[in-house]
């Protein structure tokens, strides 16, 4: 199971550098204050495991988090009794800068007073004129402050982040509900193609076709071709009705921009058939839905699998919208409700809907559920002649 921290880091700024920069300065200073030939050696192990772990955190900041800073930690113990040089620190700095999102102020500050206690400790013979406290104290202001700064720059880049997903989500909404508004406006033409032309061309058609029969023979040729034309555009108004109602794929594309906009989470959206004769507000409801349940996933969890099933089913006479949201990491509890499920829950009720959370097998699901109708109307299919 992933680690829970207090923090999850959404960002994706490049720290290489700095970190690699930073590793180097602090290996080349212990290496020239090793404290014996064997000790430059074993720098090297520790030195290399150390680098291992930087690479890891800097590619998975959220993964494991408890065990890679106990693993960080116990090298720096190592490390301290390796060399000679107060310079070590410089990796206690770095602990601190690397974990400030996931450990609070007191967690950290035990570990940088129980690496100073080692430290005095394992050196206290070589100084002779006390303890150094100078150092001590400026090395630990230094760590203090460098959580401070470091978990600030975490926070603001991770609010700049959700920023930037909220606008996304809120480009593809608007894109959605413009698409929609598109598409309700073609099938109001078509309806009113089929109202305003469709039963007076089969009337016409029906007329033209008695005419002829009872035509004489100078003019049921000019019937005859009358009747054809009439046909023929009745036949073009009922291939664009048909188009224009089977235009259903737009609750499909948003959630895939969607899904798109969104950064390491990979999004499996499976759709029925029947979804895509959702009316708009019913297709908003699931575009809101995705949006809160992708959003949640993101902000508290380390998951890296999002799956999404809407379908349409039918309890007796009613037809039910029913919406269905899990991820990939394993959840033992349910999840305290905030102010985004709180809403969700308000925009169901309109409805008549409701949405509901289960565990299921350690898997968190997320359900949405809206009674609606989709049959159609007598008056949407263009008559036939």
């Amino acid at each position: 199971m992933a680690t829970v921290m207090e923090s999850t880091i959404r960002h994706t700024t490049d720290w290489h550098f700095s970190t690699l920069a930073s590793w180097l300065g602090v290996t080349s200073a212990c290496a020239y204050y090793a404290n014996s030939e064997l000790a430059l050696y074993l720098q090297i192990i520790v030195s290399g495991s150390i680098l291992a772990i930087l690479l890891y955190v800097l590619k998975q900041p959220n993964k494991f988090v408890h065990g890679v800073a106990l693993g960080y930690f116990l090298l720096i113990l190592a490390m301290i009794q390796l060399s000679s040089t107060s310079l070590v620190f410089i990796h206690l700095v770095m602990f601190t800068a690397v974990f400030s999102p996931h450990f609070s102020l007191p967690k950290i500050l035990a570990c940088v007073v129980a690496a100073m206690l080692v430290y005095g400790l394992t050196h206290y013979a070589r100084w002779e004129n006390g303890i150094p406290w100078i150092t001590f104290t400026i090395w630990f202001f230094f760590c203090l402050m460098n959580w401070f700064v470091s978990r600030r720059i975490v926070e603001s880049l991770n609010t700049h982040y959700q920023s930037r997903q909220n606008y996304k989500e809120l480009k593809a909404t608007q894109h959605m509900m413009g698409a929609m508004h598109a598409a309700q406006e073609r099938q109001n033409i078509s309806r009113e193609l089929h109202d305003s032309l469709g039963h007076k061309l089969t009337a016409l058609s029906i007329n033209l076709d008695f005419a002829k029969r009872a035509a004489n023979e100078a003019t049921v040729e000019t019937l005859s071709l009358c009747h054809q034309l009439s046909q023929e555009v009745l036949a073009e108004v009922r291939e664009i009705v048909s188009t224009q109602r089977n235009d259903k794929t737009i609750l499909k594309q948003a959630l895939e921009a969607i899904c798109e906009l969104t950064p390491n989470l990979h999004c499996d959206l499976q759709l029925s058939k029947e979804t895509e004769q959702l009316p708009q507000d019913f297709a908003l409801c699931v575009l809101r839905f995705t949006q809160e349940m992708i959003s949640n996933t993101l902000k508290h969890t380390q998951a890296n699998h999002f799956t999404l099933h809407v379908n349409v089913s039918h309890v007796g006479q009613q037809p039910l919208l029913i919406a269905k949201a899990y991820h990939n990491q394993p959840e033992t509890h349910l999840p305290k409700q905030g102010n985004g499920l709180a809403g969700l829950n308000e925009r169901m009720a309109q409805f008549g809907g409701e949405f509901s959370q289960q565990l299921e097998q350690e898997t968190l699901i997320n359900t949405m559920t809206l009674p609606l109708n989709l049959e159609e109307k007598s008056h949407d299919k263009v008559p036939t002649s």
